[in-house]
């Protein structure tokens, strides 16, 4: 069937602009929809205090997290206080007690000394004796140094009276006293000492004092001076209460809304605890608000548009291929979401910690497959923040930011990780190592998250995670050949598929046109050189040449390389009879590939690799028996080729053949040969509709020379015996 010119034309001048805003709509309708839905509750009208008109269990499990507070302020509250015992306390406390002792000693050593001169001075002067230093005075000199020398105001614990006690002793009393004290506080302060026990204490080390050796009138001092030493020495620890408090909170086991938990029965008044737990639920007769809605819609506008622009910016993609990596993009994204909807929907059948199966890895290797790696990180990047707003716990704020975290580390991990794609085995070892990053990323976040080590709910994810990194690539496996059946698309590992020497249609060439097998193995050498010389698809360009020429196998002995020697079937032939059957090769092969479902790139190659170019041999020879003949009439139907890989396949088909069929290829008449080829192709014009440019036609045409010259390079000539 052939479309009317008219519309062809109307297609690429002006039909083209329209398919990257269909594709763009499309992605955001669809898109929008998914999302919506996902995160839309179900709801009931109900109202508080009215009677229930049906039963209402919990559609998910769920954390009362109201509830679960409650528990942990319960759990927090009936922790005691915690105290931290102080040792120095005890030793601070006796050094107070023996400087008390030291400075009444030094007090009534001074005051003796003071006495004797003043004693000495009046009998020298034969004077009466002076009065000798007064307990008032000693009392006033010992509160003078207490005061000077002791951080704390002593006086206002033991009294003046008992300091005047200890003032009278003499130094034996005044050592028995301190040694029985210190040994009483040491003892006293061993033990806990707070302010709820502190007299208890007391009393223990008055009681000790008691039975002490100590005569009756010094006991009296002694326990004065304990009971004031005596102060708590365990204080009140607001850091580790507040530790032991938290830890008691973080102890209690979440309260939760089970899944089929009835939450009224039919009848019953819904009274503010139900009204709590059905809001708690998103089940209250709540619709996403209109702004909602609009902000979703937003979201989707910014993510379609940096798609656009940053597709726009991928300048090694014509109009026809950027279209076709927003479409592809647009379509794998959506199968993203159509998981996403999968795995909320099996979050809400109670599968614990499901959202960490999802494959995050699949949108991005898929894409860097198709496309290439940048796409692959924009997709990752689109991918986390669906994930951002459908893995929630609340329908209208709260987001699950852990498996959103994981979603974007585990789609860098594949991206990183992918790099041989060519065989089937490495992209499953690359799975591999990906569900292994998968586990070290949920074993982070799962600490982070202060999720107990021994629980379910810490390994759990961790086993997901592993299980998901795996099946995104086993998963991608199975779908890459679906993409690129839908889309045309070529991949490296189907490119490398269809290069075995054992695939049947290589098989087929070879046993039916074993000279167009050789041929194109050495047309796929030179090819390949060229392609890589100016960095086109090498890979392409070799598969390419393998199957350009499927054609002839309908016909073997109509082409020259098949021929026996002598034996020429188009002897019989007209012009016009041997020209349909070489120009068929082209038409016909593509007809076969499409059959056996190849890639329309290999396609074309097929189709293309003669573009318009003259039949010359028979069109000479027409013209010799019907001068008039037209030249059109002996030119394949093209296309002309339309990319750069298919022009050098052209030039080095027919260098090949060409250098081939040359008696003695040196140097000069393999350069003449490929000069003479690639100067008639210009003024053929056969390359004014791919994208090769005049100075990678140079390139091609100096590296088809430097290869065949390494092909068919003279053998060095040794004397006779060596």
């Amino acid at each position: 069937m052939k479309f009317p010119k008219k519309g062809v034309d109307w297609y690429y001048k002006s039909g083209k602009k329209y398919v990257t805003p269909v594709i763009l709509i499309f992605f955001f309708i669809v898109a929008f929809v998914l999302i919506c839905q996902m995160v839309k509750p179900e709801s009931y009208n109900v109202k508080l205090f009215e009677v229930a008109e049906k039963t209402i269990r919990s559609p998910q499990t769920v954390e009362d997290t109201e509830k679960t507070k409650e528990e942990q302020l319960k759990a927090a509250a009936d922790v005691e206080d915690v105290y931290v015992f102080n040792r120095e306390t005890a030793q601070n406390r006796e050094s107070l007690v023996s400087s008390l002792f030291a400075y009444v000693g030094e007090v009534n050593q001074e005051a003796a000394e003071n006495d004797a001169k003043n004693k000495k001075a009046a009998e020298d002067a034969n004077k009466a004796a002076p009065k000798p230093t007064t307990i008032d005075q000693k009392l006033t000199s010992l509160k003078a140094k207490l005061s000077k020398n002791v951080s704390e105001n002593v006086t206002d614990g033991i009294s003046d009276t008992m300091l005047s006690i200890l003032l009278r002793m003499d130094t034996k009393d005044l050592d028995a006293v301190e040694k029985e004290v210190i040994s009483a506080l040491d003892v006293a302060m061993e033990e806990s000492v707070r302010k709820d026990n502190m007299t208890e204490v007391k009393v223990g080390a008055r009681d000790t004092i008691e039975l002490s050796n100590l005569s009756p009138s010094y006991k009296g001092v002694a326990k004065a001076i304990l009971s004031y030493a005596i102060v708590p020495n365990e204080v009140y620890s607001a850091e580790q209460t507040a530790d032991r408090r938290k830890e008691a909170s973080a102890n209690v086991i979440p309260v939760k809304i089970l899944q089929g938990q009835v939450i009224v029965q039919e009848g019953q008044i819904i009274d503010r605890e139900i009204y709590r737990q059905l809001a708690l639920l998103n089940l209250l007769d709540q619709k996403m608000p209109i702004k909602q809605y609009a902000g979703f819609g937003l979201l989707l506008v910014s993510l379609a548009s940096m798609l656009y622009f940053f597709t726009q910016r991928q300048k090694n993609l014509d109009h026809d291929k950027k279209n076709q990596a927003l479409l592809v993009f647009s379509s794998v994204y959506v199968v993203i979401l159509a998981m996403l909807v999968i795995i909320r929907y099996l979050e809400g059948v109670d599968i614990s910690n499901i959202s960490f199966l999802f494959p995050a890895a699949f949108g991005p290797m898929i894409i860097k497959i198709l496309l290439n790696e940048k796409f692959a990180f924009m997709i990752t990047i689109f991918t986390a923040i669906a994930s951002f707003f459908v893995f929630q716990s609340d329908a209208t704020t709260a987001v699950n930011v852990t498996v959103s975290t994981y979603i974007l580390l585990s789609g860098l991990a594949s991206i990183v990780v992918l790099r041989d794609y060519s065989r089937r085995s490495a992209i499953l070892q690359s799975g591999f190592i990906v569900g292994l990053a998968n586990i070290a990323f949920v074993f982070l976040l799962m600490m982070i998250s202060n999720t107990g080590l021994a629980t379910f709910a810490f390994w759990v994810p961790v086993g997901y995670a592993f299980l998901g990194g795996i099946g995104s690539f086993v998963l991608g496996i199975g779908v890459i050949p679906v993409f690129e059946t839908v889309f045309g698309m070529l991949t490296t590992s189907r490119l490398v598929e269809l290069s075995n020497p054992n695939h049947p249609l290589l098989k087929k060439i070879l046993m039916k046109a074993p000279g167009t097998y050789h041929h194109s193995l050495m047309v796929a050498n030179l090819a390949e050189s060229c392609a890589d010389a100016i960095g086109a698809n090498s890979l392409l360009v070799r598969v390419g040449c393998f199957y350009h020429d499927i054609g002839k196998t309908l016909r073997p002995p109509y082409f020259v390389e098949n021929q026996l020697q002598g034996i020429n079937p188009h002897d019989r032939l007209t012009p016009e009879q041997s020209r349909d059957i070489i120009i068929a090769h082209t038409t016909d092969g593509a007809a076969i590939l499409r059959d056996n479902r190849f890639p329309q790139p290999i396609i074309d190659i097929a189709l293309q690799h003669h573009g318009t170019t003259l039949v010359k041999y028979f069109y000479h020879k027409a013209k010799e028996q019907n001068p008039d003949v037209s030249e059109l009439e002996f030119r394949y139907p093209g296309p002309k080729p339309q990319t750069r890989e298919i022009a050098i396949i052209n030039v080095a088909d027919s260098v090949e053949a060409a250098v081939r069929s040359c008696d003695e290829p040196t140097k000069d008449k393999i350069r003449a040969i490929v000069n003479s080829i690639v100067d008639d192709r210009i003024k053929d014009k056969q390359f004014i509709e791919s994208d090769i440019t005049f100075q990678e036609i140079e390139v091609v045409r100096e590296t088809l020379c430097a290869t065949l010259n390494g092909i068919y390079h003279q053998r060095i000539q040794y004397p006779d015996g060596k």
